[in-house]
């Protein structure tokens, strides 16, 4: 996850992607520009905003997304 994205800065879920050798993916917009977290990585946002006393509603929508994506997939 990259470490200098300011977590208050307006974020927008874009979708899950399912990348060779790394699994699911969110990426999500973070002014302007795109960035891919795995689960860790949105785990460590949600905390991090919660801690804050901020919204994580997209960061827990994409997680989710990524669970429903992985459990589908792992089913077959």
């Amino acid at each position: 996850m990259p470490h200098d994205i300011n977590i208050e800065k307006e974020v927008a879920f874009v979708e899950v992607i399912n990348l060779p050798g790394e699994g699911f993916v969110a990426e999500l917009r973070i002014d302007n520009a795109s960035y891919m977290f795995d689960r860790q990585g949105l785990q460590h946002r949600i905390v991090q905003k919660i801690q804050r006393g901020l919204d994580a509603s997209v960061e827990e929508t994409a997680l989710a997304r990524i669970n429903n994506y992985s459990s589908a997939f792992e089913e077959q």
